[in-house]
């Protein structure tokens, strides 16, 4: 399949390459960038009938005309704070390529977006707690609703012992019996047989299970399975995987699988313990991959996991603060919280 097509422009030259810079990082591989800085030579460029899945433009080099052409994202970097005047999307040029960038992705027509997913592939996001009661399931929700509003297509499953998330769905529903026995035997065609069952909310959920994973005679090493053949049909952008409790063999084989591992502790003393364990037993020295998280955080208490950070163990990436309300955390109101958004856009 061939790659993104993409066109730059912009009459600054040295603001165009900062740009273009940013493009080529984010598309690696699957982009085919070009870029213009002359108004006479764009013009001349769109003499020639065009087809391209982006175009970002300075608002001074658009003409009308250009949009006779195939373009499927067009948008508009101007000068002044956008007012919506323009049919198109516009961006504030003076801002930084990183959002930009941003804006662009999160802004594509699903056909683009579905492209580039084919281009890319999916990504395993895995999240991951060392001690229990630490706010992993709702983290990864939060997380999951944050990429699906960013027009990021994402799937949630999780992989605890007992599923009892069926609180986070609108309309609580199971797996049915017959997909169970299929992921017990590790069957090759199991996601087809979950993709109907999948629950569409701001991301796809796969249900909960009836009954303990064990019960059920489903062994962590089948979810291997089930992550390679999602994997292989290319149709999300992202998994969300609400990691099982413990540290095993099949959860490390999983976390080789992830290009994103985040590990959720709480400040407390068990936390910090619990943690130090697992860090004698898991190498997470590439900070591209391992993410730390302090969740329920508090600041008029002791953080413990601080003596770890300061004997250079890990580094904290963020402090999600406790939610003191008695109500139940449901993912679209934690997508909303800031740490959990700046946890997204760390990978996204």
């Amino acid at each position: 399949m061939a790659g993104v097509n993409i066109l730059l422009a912009d009459g600054d030259e040295q603001y165009l390459l900062a740009l273009v810079r940013k493009f080529i990082e984010g598309f690696e591989n699957d982009g085919d960038i070009e870029m213009i800085s002359d108004a006479a030579y764009l013009e001349e460029y769109f003499q020639t009938p065009r087809s391209l899945d982006i175009v970002v433009i300075q608002e001074e080099m658009y003409r009308d005309e250009f949009g006779r052409h195939n373009i499927g994202n067009l948008f508009l970097l101007t000068e002044d704070e956008p007012d919506g005047s323009f049919s198109g999307k516009e961006i504030y040029k003076y801002t930084n390529t990183d959002t930009i960038y941003k804006q662009v992705v999160n802004n594509l027509t699903s056909a683009t977006a579905a492209h580039i997913r084919k281009q890319g592939g999916t990504r395993i996001v895995y999240v991951y707690s060392p001690a229990g009661g630490s706010g992993k399931t709702t983290v990864a929700a939060g997380i999951s609703s944050v990429l699906a509003k960013s027009n990021q297509r994402t799937l949630f499953l999780s992989m605890d012992e007992l599923q009892a998330f069926g609180w986070m769905m609108t309309e609580p529903r199971t797996m049915p019996a017959e997909v169970e026995k299929q992921l017990m035997f590790q069957s090759s065609f199991v996601y087809n047989l979950i993709k109907p069952h999948l629950v569409k909310q701001d991301f796809y959920m796969m249900p909960p299970f009836t009954r303990m994973l064990s019960s059920l005679n489903i062994r962590e090493d089948s979810f291997v399975r089930l992550l390679e053949t999602i994997v292989a049909a290319r149709e999300f952008d992202y998994i969300v995987v609400d990691g099982a409790a413990g540290f095993s063999e099949t959860v490390s084989r999983i976390m080789s699988m992830s290009q994103h591992i985040h590990i959720i502790a709480q400040q407390d003393e068990a936390s910090r313990y619990k943690m130090s364990c697992l860090l004698s037993n898991l190498d997470c020295s590439d900070d591209g991959r391992f993410i730390f998280i302090c969740n329920k955080y508090e600041p008029s208490k002791e953080n413990r996991l601080g003596a770890l950070e300061k004997e250079g163990s890990l580094r904290i990436s963020e402090y999600i603060p406790r939610d003191n309300s008695s109500e139940l955390l449901m993912p679209e109101a934690a997508g909303q919280m800031k740490s959990l958004q700046r946890i997204a856009y760390m990978f996204m």
